[in-house]
């Protein structure tokens, strides 16, 4: 499959962007991309208008994992070409991209708008399906993942409500225990307590003897009272 690559660089150039341009050239091939960024900067800033300068610096940005700076300058050079071509391999590149960064919605945009300027484009085509592919993986992954959450979610709710409910009953619960205890003692206090059949016996003879004294009290009474009556006679 392809990938970004760089453009043969025209030897217009003058002497110093020419050296620039070769040297990041061979870095960029060595796989050293940050000495080919570096290069293709001051080749491009003796000739800022050199567009495969461009293409090239995007390439090596977006080797080195620079994903916003070589697609800004993907666009850059876009502006720069009118080639229907050339347009189509910025397109393809930042597709690219932005599939490796599994950006699959931005991704299937871009291979589209390459396949708008090159509609037979293989590679294109193969990477347009693909990527909508994942992007349909990955729509049906979060909305697996957002159903997740609401179904924790849900049941996190139906957990506090169901705690509080049993917070609410412990609580009437304990509330009623509380009200049936003061009931019985109240009705603990208002009950006479009984009394046993010993000791029933014991004040029943208490009174007897009681009432035995004071007849006999009484009648001592009256027997001084019919004395003293019957002396006052005479």
């Amino acid at each position: 499959m392809r990938y970004v690559w760089v453009l043969l660089i025209s030897f217009l150039l003058l002497g110093a962007s020419i050296e620039d341009a070769r040297k990041a050239n061979e870095a960029y091939d060595e796989g050293n991309y940050e000495e080919a960024i570096s290069l293709y900067k001051k080749a491009i800033d003796a000739e800022p208008e050199n567009a495969k300068l461009y293409f090239n610096l995007a390439s090596a940005l977006a080797q080195s994992g620079q994903t916003e700076g070589a697609i800004r300058t993907f666009e850059q050079y876009k502006s720069m070409t009118n080639s229907a071509e050339e347009k189509a391999k910025a397109n393809y590149n930042i597709g690219k991209v932005l599939s490796d960064n599994q950006k699959w919605d931005k991704a299937v945009d871009y291979f589209k708008k390459s396949l708008r300027y090159m509609a037979g484009d293989e590679d294109a085509k193969h990477n347009f399906e693909l990527a909508k592919k994942k992007q349909q993986e990955q729509q049906n992954q979060q909305n697996k993942n957002q159903q997740n959450q609401q179904n924790q979610q849900q049941q996190k709710n139906n957990k506090q409500n169901q705690d509080q409910q049993q917070d609410q009953q412990n609580q009437q619960g304990q509330q009623k225990n509380q009200q049936n205890q003061q009931n019985q003692h109240q009705q603990n206090q208002q009950q006479p307590q009984k009394m046993s059949k010993a000791q029933a016996q014991k004040i029943l003879k208490a009174l007897e003897q009681k009432e035995k004294e004071l007849l006999k009290q009484f009648k001592k009474q009256e027997t001084e009272s019919s004395k003293s009556s019957n002396e006052k006679d005479w």
